[in-house]
């Protein structure tokens, strides 16, 4: 086997599709033009190792994904996903043509193939990787009994019998104690910035970080700081994320590049970016963060995803299984903004998450006790890792906040509010259009309230006056009936459009 590359500078940078027939030795990789490509290897991302290497799929620390001969091509070819489940590849296997792709937009234009217009549980499918890697929903169908295949945490080997199998990744070592661990994370972090900034990429990563005034962004920034990073973004604006920007402490900890916007600046787009945070099955957290786009721009990015999980003291459910089983958002939402704007994401909490009971057990020893005030927003890592760089503690970490929103849970009122005019003036027309009929429609209703009664139960409660703990969704949530079911399918349908302006000659098909 050998790989044929077909640039596209039309294609988002960093997209690409993988596409084989079984009377071929050749893979062909469709690509955009920050895709970096050997003869041996291709890859979208930094690790922490050596670049020309190409050990990606060895690596400990990969953020991105990328395919690389196995022994020279005559064991196959080995594709690789990041080490941890914000992201995941995706494949169809059909009687004679193979596609594999970090973007489910493209593979589905790449196979001429659609989404089951009348399937109602996307949302739900994609929201089972909370249930840890072991447990989720590997295959969801498509139109014309066609099926689609996820992977998450892991690297697929496809082999010389045109068959895909799926490898585990490189166990991590378990870290003995608070120095170990941040010994650890620090040579890792080094070892990312010399190969997302190695002489022989095409792209010279530069570095920026988030940060705010909670635990998990501002221990990033400290970090990233450490590393070599001299940008730092936060919201200033509206009201309630004046009230989180992390300006200040961005100052105490050295930055001189510190750049605050607005996280409304979405409303203004007219290029329909509200599809690309819908289209992968997480209604939309991220969007917020198109306010940056100029910032993220052929940068690596660190961000404090999961720290909330990961650096909880209070966690009673820690595995080794990305197991996040209680909560509602996978966070996969940024992942087409990301391939296109051409920029790396470091989720820098999940370093090492598949030894979480390690990481939690060092959040709970002794010698983190001077580093916890107790409570339930109590995280004794970040709050070392900030304090012993110079950052006071009461600068940080006193409420929870959080950055970005979902439609979830909205109506059709309340999304048009919450989107560009262009992007809700395409999305009502595809709801309209496409509308399902009322019996169906009344059915998945009445699941949906049975499903979420306590939810909106407390909620309504809460709203006049009454004061009662807030009920929480699990990972088995039924999906919203209403309008933000449609939103998922209106996302992957406007992206689909955007890939066919790309014109590839499709000659398998």
């Amino acid at each position: 086997m050998k790989f044929k590359y077909h640039k596209l500078s039309i294609l988002p940078k960093l997209s690409w599709c993988a596409v084989t027939t079984h009377k071929s030795s050749e893979i062909h990789i469709y690509h955009g033009n920050g895709v970096e490509t050997f003869e041996d290897f291709f890859v979208e991302g930094a690790w922490d190792g050596d670049f020309c290497s190409g050990d990606f799929d060895e690596s400990e620390f990969f953020m991105g994904s990328g395919g690389k001969m196995s022994e020279n091509g005559s064991g196959g070819v080995i594709l690789a996903t990041s080490n941890h489940t914000l992201e995941r590849l995706y494949s169809i296997s059909e009687e004679s043509v193979i596609y594999i792709s970090n973007s489910l937009p493209f593979i589905l234009y790449m196979s001429d193939s659609e989404l089951e217009s009348k399937y109602l549980s996307y949302e739900t499918v994609f929201n089972s990787i909370l249930k840890g890697i072991n447990k989720y929903t590997k295959m969801i169908p498509l139109n014309e009994g066609k099926k689609i295949n996820l992977h998450y945490y892991c690297n697929i080997l496809l082999n010389d019998k045109y068959e895909l199998l799926e490898l585990q990744k490189n166990e991590i070592k378990s870290f003995k104690d608070y120095e170990d661990y941040e010994n650890r994370l620090v040579k890792a972090l080094k070892t990312f910035v010399n190969n997302a900034q190695d002489p022989e990429r095409k792209i010279k990563y530069e570095l920026t970080t988030t940060i705010s005034k909670g635990y998990d962004a501002a221990a990033c920034a400290a970090m990233a700081y450490e590393v070599g990073c001299e940008k730092v973004v936060s919201f200033d604006k509206p009201q309630k994320y004046a009230d989180d920007c992390g300006d200040d402490i961005a100052k105490k900890l050295g930055y001189k590049s510190i750049i605050t916007k607005n996280a409304n600046e979405y409303l203004n787009n007219k290029s329909l970016v509200e599809a690309e945070f819908v289209s992968s099955g997480e209604l939309g957290t991220g969007i917020v963060f198109t306010a940056f786009e100029k910032e993220f721009k052929n940068s690596v990015v660190f961000i404090g995803e999961r720290g909330d999980k990961i650096w909880d003291k209070n966690r009673t459910d820690y595995n080794n299984y990305f197991r996040f089983e209680n909560e509602v958002f996978t966070s996969t939402s940024m992942v087409e903004n990301r391939l296109r704007i051409g920029y790396i994401i470091i989720p820098m909490p999940l370093f090492g998450a598949s030894q979480w009971p390690s990481i939690h057990k060092i959040s709970n020893s002794d010698e983190m006790k001077s580093y916890s005030i107790g409570g339930n927003y109590d995280r004794p890592i970040p709050r070392r890792i900030l304090e012993t760089r110079g950052i006071d503690r009461n600068m940080f970490g006193v409420e929870k906040k959080g950055a970005g929103f979902n439609y979830r849970f909205d109506n059709l009122g309340r999304i048009k509010k919450r989107m560009s005019k262009k992007s809700y003036d395409s999305f009502y027309n595809f709801y309209i259009n496409n509308k399902r009929n009322k019996l169906k429609a009344i059915k998945a209703w009445i699941r949906f309230l049975r499903n979420t009664k306590s939810l909106y139960i407390s909620y309504f409660l809460r709203k006049v006056g009454f004061h009662v703990k807030n009920s929480k969704l699990t990972a088995d949530a039924t999906s919203n009936p209403g309008a933000p079911s449609y939103l998922f399918n209106w996302g992957v349908y406007e992206m689909i459009n955007k890939y066919k302006k790309s014109k590839i000659d499709r000659w398998w098909i």
